[in-house]
């Protein structure tokens, strides 16, 4: 009879601390670690600010348009020159002129065209400023009702 109470609690003793154990383990806080690609948050960043633009300004759209691009290098500094001079220069594109990174070069674009042909006149002036001025396939905010900025040639 005492072998038997005894075996009793030790069942007891053992099933309470299977309990404990799976208690312990229910609630334990475990590390996870999540593995993102980082193109991931390049996109993201690159839908806000487009839902942005189209937030604030709902006249506009970002579209696949053309843009010229005046400057393609690694050196930063020589980027930023171009960049202010195309702004001192062609005032009426001072909004228009970007400096875009995509490692390891700078490109330095101006415009907003929604067709390849609106981008020519421009073309004409900047080869007088710069050596390497080309047409390139770029996303661009179209405004609609705008009116032209290029003199009549």
């Amino acid at each position: 009879m005492p072998w038997q109470r005894f075996e009793l609690i030790m069942k007891k003793i053992v099933i309470v601390f299977l309990i404990l154990l799976n208690f312990k383990n229910l609630y334990s806080q475990g590390k996870i670690e999540v593995v993102v690609d980082s193109q991931l948050y390049e996109i993201q960043s690159q839908r806000l600010k487009n839902k942005k633009i189209a937030d604030s300004k709902p006249d506009t759209l970002v579209v696949q348009g053309y843009r010229l691009q005046v400057f393609f290098s690694n050196d930063r500094k020589k980027a930023l020159k171009i960049k202010d001079k195309l702004i001192k220069e062609f005032p009426e594109y001072a909004n228009e002129v970007y400096l875009l990174y995509q490692s390891p070069n700078y490109k330095v674009r101006i415009g907003n065209f929604v067709k390849e042909t609106d981008a020519k006149p421009l073309e004409r002036r900047l080869l007088k400023h710069f050596d390497n001025v080309f047409i390139v396939r770029d996303k661009i905010v179209y405004i609609k009702n705008k009116i032209s900025k290029e003199p009549e040639d």
